[in-house]
């Protein structure tokens, strides 16, 4: 597991100047204790070659619990929480907040309990008051989103910002509407309503709300898949989005996708943090607050300050890197967090390989 200073791996790739790398990826695994310290484990845990599914399940119908985390290069710094919404002392819940700060910076979302709708010819469809809980795990398939396949059977509609989420609806029939599940985590500044469950044409789903989680977006969703030079479909190049308006993506991105022949890959396809969860930069020392993430209703703690010192030897003698943060990725129920580094050395490509004599990291 560990390998007394971190888990380690060397991979390559290319940087975001499209330099070939060597990346020195090392992990480290922290235990969240009482007082709010963040002390190492006597283990660190193995850095994912894969990606985990809830479940052990199936990608097709599960999400992400844990990432791959492999990346050689990521230009932001993902912060991830992996766990369960807990009612406010215990006590059965309809409705609450659930938020994590990470120094000044917050993100708040609101929890429904489990919702569904009923159909009205020629009005609105009804929402059923939420029914009470005491926990809900947070995962993509409780936010906005998933598939309508009864509005038009012979064109099936897939959500593209989460396509595994619960209340999508184009069409207001019975068939579709009635006892529609609605999703149980919302953004608190754009609820869903009666009024816009259904979404009429598919060009219009750019209008309908951002799904809402702590943990990992899926690499094929909108818009973290635009990264690897691919488009949703029904979606006008005029038409801007959201994610635009927040500067999550470029203007006119869908038009400039469609003028090139190949996809292009920009690396911020490696950042999979959910919405508002990745940071340009953090010190890696900050405070960290989660309220109703836990069954204490608070766990407030500041990450361990530490940044690993990382050297590689490509057959040139040791050369000290730059490192850099990848991940925090927080397991309140275990009370536990990992985190990530990468030290890169630029090296002349692929052609070069032959003559390598060594690949030899440390880490201190």
């Amino acid at each position: 597991m560990s390998r007394g200073n971190g888990s380690l791996e060397i991979v390559s790739g290319k940087n975001d100047q499209g330099e070939h790398v060597f990346a020195v990826i090392v992990k480290r695994t922290f235990r969240i204790c009482q007082g709010g310290a963040a002390e190492r484990s006597a283990v660190d845990h193995e850095l994912r070659k894969i990606d985990a599914y809830y479940d052990n399940g199936d990608p097709q119908s599960c999400t992400i619990q844990h990432e791959y985390e492999l990346a050689p290069y990521k230009p932001a710094v993902d912060i991830v929480v992996i766990g369960k919404v807990y009612a406010p002392g215990g006590v059965p819940s309809t409705q609450m907040t659930a938020s994590a700060q990470i120094g000044d910076r917050k993100k708040v979302i609101t929890v429904f309990g489990d919702r569904d709708c009923s159909y009205r010819e020629n009005m609105a469809p009804v929402f059923s008051d939420p029914r009470p809980f005491t926990e809900m795990q947070v995962r993509y398939e409780r936010a906005y989103g998933g598939r309508d396949e009864t509005s038009d059977p012979n064109l099936p509609f897939f959500y593209p910002r989460n396509n595994m989420g619960t209340g999508v609806a184009l069409r207001n029939t019975k068939d579709t509407i009635q006892g529609l599940t609605l999703p149980n985590f919302e953004d608190p500044n754009d609820l869903l309503t009666a009024d816009r469950i259904t979404i009429g044409k598919p060009e219009a789903w750019p209008q309908q709300p951002l799904p809402q989680g702590f943990g990992w977006f899926q690499r094929t969703w909108y818009p973290r898949c635009t990264f690897a030079g691919t488009y949703p479909a029904h979606v006008d190049v005029d038409t801007v989005t959201t994610e635009e308006r927040l500067g999550l993506l470029q203007k006119n991105h869908v038009a400039i996708a469609k003028q090139f022949k190949l996809p292009s890959f920009d690396s911020r396809f490696n950042n999979g943090a959910s919405h508002g969860m990745q940071f340009p930069q953090i010190a890696g020392d900050e405070t960290v607050r989660l309220r109703g993430l836990s069954p204490d209703g608070l766990l407030e703690f500041s990450l361990p300050g530490e940044t690993p010192s990382i050297s590689l030897d490509i057959g040139f003698g040791a050369q000290e890197l730059e490192v850099k943060l990848h991940t925090v990725s927080i397991r309140p129920d275990d009370l536990e967090l990992d985190m990530i580094w990468r030290g890169a050395c630029v090296y002349e490509g692929y052609s070069w390989l032959p003559q390598m004599k060594t690949l030899r990291a440390e880490v201190h």
